[in-house]
């Protein structure tokens, strides 16, 4: 029940910790709640902070335990270490929903808390702690940005219609929940095609949430600069070959590889490594989402499928799941 909490907690960040890890906290004495806190953003105070803090006797921390639903860090980054903070007040147990997969942590921080006589259990259900850090395990552990693909498609198997033009495809409750994806995720992602003929925000607008960064491709700087990409203040990247800088709301981004541009991996890799993208969402269109799918590099898909059918148009992706390894897609 107390781990169950640390994670409802965990969750209340949504996107706001990138690119640290979403974790919660509970402080229990004799089976109550006393304290409570979470990872509120990256840079803040860490959830064992925020509930040692939160508990107004602490003169019961000594004889209390802590949940928190990832491994107390024992390294110095933005905050200080929080097994330091557990020492210091003395708190004798601690119960962990997973390990760290950072190197810098990676079992440490359990092995100095026992080291001082702290007693430390870990989950035995580890996945459901690891689940909702899905985008940090892939970052620390894979060193690349977690991929999602979204696209919504015809009864006929069309992302659009002939000539290509915007016509919406999901109804108004997909269209919230792609809102909802959208504050989840750290960028967003489109090919230079679905800039030029739909000229879309990519913003979140119907949720509360933070807006993703925008990431286009756009090679030889060929898009028109009065896209709502370049004008509307909110941030964007244009991946290039002719130049680095940053003009206004716009990062001009040129991967240190240039075989990125024929190796998707390696794209991805420059992005989490050089930019510090964490999570990517690949919103179109048809060749970019088809390039991330023949090279393997996804770890969700989201695909809508509307009641409307165009007889003709750009066919959606081709996703087989033949092979692949069964997940929630």
């Amino acid at each position: 029940m107390f781990l169950q909490r640390c994670i409802e907690l965990a969750l209340k960040a949504d996107s706001r910790t990138f690119p640290n890890p979403k974790v919660g906290a509970v402080i229990v004495y004799e089976g109550k709640i006393i304290g409570e806190g979470y990872h509120e953003y990256a840079g803040g105070p860490h959830a064992e902070v925020n509930a040692v803090a939160s508990v107004q006797d602490k003169s019961l921390l000594p004889h209390s335990t802590i949940y928190v639903s990832l491994e107390p860090c024992n390294h110095f980054g933005k905050t200080p270490p929080c097994v330091n903070l557990i020492l210091e007040h003395k708190i004798p147990k601690v119960v962990v929903g997973c390990l760290d997969p950072n190197p810098q942590v990676a079992g440490k921080g359990i092995v100095r808390l026992r080291e001082n006589g702290v007693e430390v259990h870990v989950a035995e259900n580890v996945a459901a702690f690891q689940a909702i850090n899905n985008v940090f395990f892939c970052n620390q552990i894979e060193k690349r940005p977690y991929i999602v693909l979204k696209w919504a498609e015809s009864q006929d198997g069309f992302i659009a219609p002939l000539p290509p033009r915007p016509y919406p495809i999901s109804d108004k409750e997909n269209s919230l929940f792609v809102h909802h994806l959208r504050a989840k995720h750290h960028a967003i992602m489109i090919g230079a095609n679905t800039a030029r003929i739909d000229n879309p925000q990519l913003t979140v607008r119907k949720v509360v949430g933070k807006s993703p960064i925008r990431i286009v491709w756009d090679k030889n700087l060929q898009l028109p600069q009065d896209l709502h990409l370049f004008i509307d203040g909110n941030e964007t990247i244009v991946l290039n070959v002719h130049k680095n800088e940053k003009v206004g709301n716009v990062r001009y981004y040129i991967p240190s590889q240039h075989v990125a541009w024929e190796n998707i991996h390696i794209m991805a890799k420059c992005l989490f490594e050089e930019v510090g993208i964490c999570s990517i969402l690949v919103e179109g269109g048809q060749n970019l989402l088809q390039q991330f799918i023949d090279a393997k590099l996804y770890d969700e898909v989201h695909r809508f499928v509307g009641k409307i059918r165009f007889e003709k148009g750009i066919a959606a992706p081709l996703l087989s799941l033949r092979n692949e390894k069964q997940g929630e897609l």
